[in-house]
């Protein structure tokens, strides 16, 4: 059982269902180590306010023996590969997940070659740490392309267990080629399970027999332990711009 989750959110998202408590009190009881808080940033329609986002830091770091990462899920907003965060919320995250979401100025996109440049763009620009579920067939890419620059870049690309359990139907056939690709390029991987409510909270079911089919090694997924993950957001670090650039939104 992995331990990590990096893709969780709470009820300040109006269609997730736990508070910040309640998921932590779940993750104490399945004895996670590590949980993200990446609840939506605020291109998409129903999510909370900036300034939840820029108000993370009243969470506490640490609960018990429970360390807890405040993070972000970014929107791409444009075929540039902009993404929806500002520098009042960007300097306080531990982690920023980011992928595409029907949102205004960029819906539901069939051109692939459009969304392949836009992650490619994003990861260059070395402000997202993980790739939400790329594996999305809505949003089809080039896998070759987009696993070699996060290759490059040092981004990891996420197994989403809630894409293989009908949210985003068709993606596993997509996941399990994004996961052979990664395989052959020695990239990281992250799990989420992407939950919206408590008791999905460490649930990779779905990714983890994707994960056996491929042979795919576990020190290459962030969520087989504490010390992987840390040495990989350490590097993240090194590698992200202290200041954001915000090319769309003027909230401040």
């Amino acid at each position: 059982m992995f331990k990590i989750d990096l893709h969780v959110h709470t009820s300040v998202t109006p269609h997730a269902y736990s508070t910040v408590e309640e998921n932590v009190a779940r993750a104490l009881k399945k004895g996670m180590e590590v949980l993200a808080l990446t609840n939506h940033g605020p291109a998409l329609p129903d999510s909370p306010h900036w300034w939840s986002l820029k108000n993370l830091r009243v969470i506490p770091a640490e609960v018990e023996n429970l360390r807890i990462l405040r993070g972000v899920e970014a929107n791409v907003v444009d075929g540039d590969g902009n993404i929806d965060l500002n520098q009042s919320i960007y300097r306080g995250l531990d982690i920023v997940l980011a992928g595409f979401h029907p949102v205004p100025g960029y819906p539901v996109e069939p051109d692939r070659e459009k969304n392949t440049l836009a992650l490619i763009r994003l990861m260059e620009r070395q402000y997202v740490d993980i790739i939400v579920h790329p594996g999305n067939p809505q949003f089809p890419i080039d896998p070759e392309r987009v696993v070699a620059c996060a290759k490059e870049t040092g981004v990891a690309l996420e197994i989403n267990n809630a894409s293989l359990v009908g949210v985003r139907k068709g993606s596993e056939k997509n996941c399990a080629e994004i996961l052979r690709l990664c395989k052959e390029n020695g990239n990281m991987i992250s799990l989420g399970s992407d939950a919206h409510i408590s008791w999905d909270i460490g649930n990779f079911t779905h990714a983890e027999e994707l994960l056996r089919e491929a042979g795919f090694p576990e020190e290459r997924i962030l969520n087989t332990s504490k010390e992987l993950l840390y040495g990989f957001l350490a590097d993240r670090k090194k590698r992200k711009p202290a200041v954001f650039e915000n090319r769309h939104y003027f909230w401040e």
